[in-house]
C-alpha cells in the first residue's frame, strides 16, 4: 500500500519533516512517500529552500533576534528569496500566549528581512504570512517600511498567505490564540478598524475587499499596501511540489497539524488536503494534538477518519513526546 505522509508542523513542537521521518521509521511495512507542507506559516521556508542564509531583526516584542532567509532557483539564472514571517515575528519566538504581549507585539521585524531580501537583488521575493505573534494590522512593518523609503524596485513580491480572514476580522478570529484577553481582543479590533480607514485614505485600498489581507494580524493587507500580491500559502506550496499528483498516487492520505478547528478550513493544510483528496475519491486519515469535538464530527460525516492525541493518551503524555505517540498511532490505524 502506498501512504502519502502530508502533514503541516505542530507549531512550535514538531516541524513537518520530523513527522514525515517519523512516519517513514513507524510504517516500514508500507511504501511512505514523505511530503512535508506548509500554509505560508512555520516550516513554510524549510519545505521550498534550498539555501539558507542568518539575518539580524528582531521578534514580535521588539528584541534582537536571528532569522533565515531562504533561497532558490528562479527562471534561467534569477534567485527567488523566501522569507517566512514566522521566523521573526512567530508566536513560537515570543515563548507562545503566555509569553507574548498582544497588544504591544509588532511587525517591525518583518520589513528588516524584506530589506535584508532586497538587498541581495533577487529575480523574485515570496513571503510565507503565518504563525504570528502579532496583530497589529502590520503597522511594525509599513512603518520602518517608509522610514527606510523600501520600495520593491520592480521585484517582484509575492504573499502566502496562510487564511482567507479579512483585515478587520483578524483580531476576533486570532487575537485570542496569541494570548489577547477579552478586553485586549476588543481594542486590538478597534485599532484594525482604524488602521483601515487610514490604509484607505493613504494607499486608496479597502483591506477588507480582498480576502486574507487579515493574515498575521493584518500583516498581509500591509503587504499588499506596500505592493505586493496575495496568494493562497498552500497553493503556492501544492503547486511547487505537484501535491495533486501525488494524492493520486496514493492509497491512503495521512495528514494533520496541531489543533483542528473552524480556522482549519480557512485556508490551512489539513482542510485544502481533505478537499483535494476528496476531489480524487482517497480517504484520509487526520491526526493532531488537539482538536474541536464539532470539527471533528464534520471530517468524519464526510468518510475521513480523525485521531487527536490529547484524547487518545491524555494532554501530558501528548505534550511529553508526541511524535513516538503520532508513529504508534499510525501503525495501528493504518494496519
Amino acid at each position: 500500500m502506498n501512504v502519502l505522509a502530508a502533514f503541516d508542523s505542530f507549531k512550535g513542537t514538531m516541524s513537518a519533516r520530523a513527522i514525515g521521518r517519523e512516519l517513514a521509521r513507524a510504517l516500514s511495512s508500507y511504501e511512505v512517500r514523505e511530503c512535508p507542507l506548509s500554509d505560508g506559516g512555520e516550516g513554510f521556508l524549510e519545505i521550498l529552500a534550498n539555501r539558507f542564509v542568518q539575518v539580524p531583526t528582531v521578534d514580535a516584542l521588539g528584541r534582537g533576534c536571528f532569522a533565515r532567509l531562504g533561497f532558490r532557483e528562479h527562471g534561467v539564472s534569477g534567485v527567488e528569496v523566501i522569507l517566512e514571517t514566522a521566523q521573526t515575528i512567530g508566536l513560537t519566538q515570543v515563548g507562545g500566549a503566555a509569553g507574548n504581549d498582544p497588544i504591544r507585539a509588532d511587525s517591525t521585524g518583518v520589513a528588516i528581512l524584506l530589506e535584508e531580501a532586497l538587498r541581495r537583488r533577487p529575480a523574485a521575493i515570496l513571503v510565507g504570512c503565518g504563525g504570528s505573534a502579532v496583530t497589529d494590522g502590520g503597522l511594525g512593518f509599513i512603518r520602518r517600511a517608509r522610514q527606510r523609503k523600501l520600495a520593491t524596485y520592480g521585484v517582484p513580491v509575492r504573499v502566502a498567505l496562510d487564511v482567507r480572514t479579512r483585515f478587520t476580522q483578524a483580531g476576533e478570529v486570532f487575537a485570542p490564540q496569541k494570548g489577547a484577553a477579552p478586553k485586549e481582543v476588543d481594542l486590538l479590533s478597534a485599532r484594525l478598524v482604524a488602521l483601515h480607514a487610514w490604509y484607505r485614505r493613504w494607499y486608496g485600498i479597502d483591506l477588507d475587499e480582498y480576502a486574507g489581507t487579515g493574515a498575521a494580524g493584518g500583516l498581509g493587507g500591509a503587504l499588499m499596501a506596500f505592493g505586493a500580491v496575495l496568494a493562497s500559502g498552500f497553493d503556492e506550496v501544492a503547486s511547487r511540489i505537484q501535491l495533486s499528483r501525488q494524492i493520486s498516487e496514493a492509497d491512503l492520505v495521512l495528514t494533520g497539524e496541531g489543533r483542528l478547528d473552524e480556522t482549519s478550513f480557512d485556508g490551512k493544510v489539513v482542510g485544502e488536503v481533505l478537499m483535494l483528496a476528496e476531489s480524487q475519491g482517497k480517504q484520509v486519515v487526520v491526526i493532531v494534538g488537539t482538536a474541536d469535538s464539532r470539527i471533528v464530527e464534520r471530517v468524519r460525516h464526510s468518510g475521513h477518519r480523525v485521531y487527536a492525541l490529547s484524547e487518545i493518551f491524555g494532554i501530558e503524555r501528548s505534550l511529553a513526546n508526541p511524535l513516538q505517540l503520532i508513529g504508534e498511532l499510525a501503525r495501528s490505524v493504518v494496519a
